[in-house]
């Protein structure tokens, strides 16, 4: 069993209603919406993340849930059953986003694109962004004039070109693979404007089938939901489930989802 695959739970899928929630996105190739979403096996797995995380809500050293209740760091979390190539059942767990760094924890999902691309270059731009901004707050303080407002314009304008670089730089580091052996870059995938949206590709619905494409596993379902205090930007319940999102992850799951077997198909 691959290292980030879970085994499933002892306990027997029980007579479970699913929530009404899918995880779809409009194939690239054929136009058809192809959309994959939970079983009861995958809600008893869900169960047990939830109480995973339950659990590790007061815990002081190693991993911890605490810093999800602080306000507007709840995170979305996706639990997905899969089948390897001996047909043994096992689970992946993802989380939205990042953890409290750039690599996630054992045991979770990595992210969608391949950061050792960038992440030396990320820490130094960073650095200097912070450094830019540091000079712009202390000019700011001194007494304005003419050449002073130019002296800090010329700064932002290069803090600016800075973070631009890098996110280019993050942009292309993103590559999307599918079962058909198809490669999707980030930078082609139709978006309706010239920058993909913050974050694209790190949902939980396109990590957990990315890890799972190239781990060699068929996905069998999944399920999402919230856990820790609500977003300010996108209202959520803590373990309530939820669909993927249609800005980032509707893109991309239709590219995703082609070859997969349990995906559904609807013609649009």
């Amino acid at each position: 069993m691959l290292p980030l695959l879970h085994p499933v739970s002892a306990d027997a899928p029980a007579d479970i209603a699913l929530p009404d929630v899918r995880y779809a996105g409009r194939c690239p190739v054929t136009g058809d919406e192809l959309s994959i979403g939970p079983t009861a096996a995958v809600m008893v797995e869900a169960v047990h993340l939830r109480s995973f995380l339950e659990t590790y809500r007061d815990a002081v050293d190693g991993f911890s849930t605490r810093h999800l209740l602080e306000p507007g760091a709840g995170k979305m979390f996706g639990v997905m059953l899969c089948r390897d190539t001996d047909g043994q059942l096992g689970t992946l767990r993802a989380f939205s986003g990042e953890w409290e760094t750039w690599e996630a924890p054992a045991g979770w999902v990595p992210s969608s694109g391949h950061l050792e691309e960038y992440v030396a270059e990320r820490s130094q731009t960073e650095t200097a962004v912070a450094v830019l901004t540091q000079q712009i707050r202390d000019l700011q303080a001194l007494p304005t004039s003419k050449p002073l407002r130019r002296q800090i314009e010329t700064i932002k304008i290069e803090r600016g070109r800075l973070s631009r670089a890098l996110t280019d730089r993050i942009h292309a580091a993103y590559r999307f693979d599918n079962v058909l052996g198809e490669v999707l870059p980030l930078t082609q995938v139709e978006v309706g404007g010239s920058r993909p949206p913050t974050g694209m590709g790190d949902c939980c619905a396109p990590k957990l089938l990315q890890a799972a494409i190239r781990g060699g596993l068929a996905p069998l379902g999944m399920v999402e939901f919230w856990w820790g205090s609500s977003s300010a930007v996108h209202p959520r319940v803590e373990g309530v489930y939820y669909d993927s999102c249609r800005s980032k992850c509707y893109p991309i799951l239709g590219f995703l989802l082609r070859g997969i077997d349990a995906a559904s198909v609807t013609k649009l």
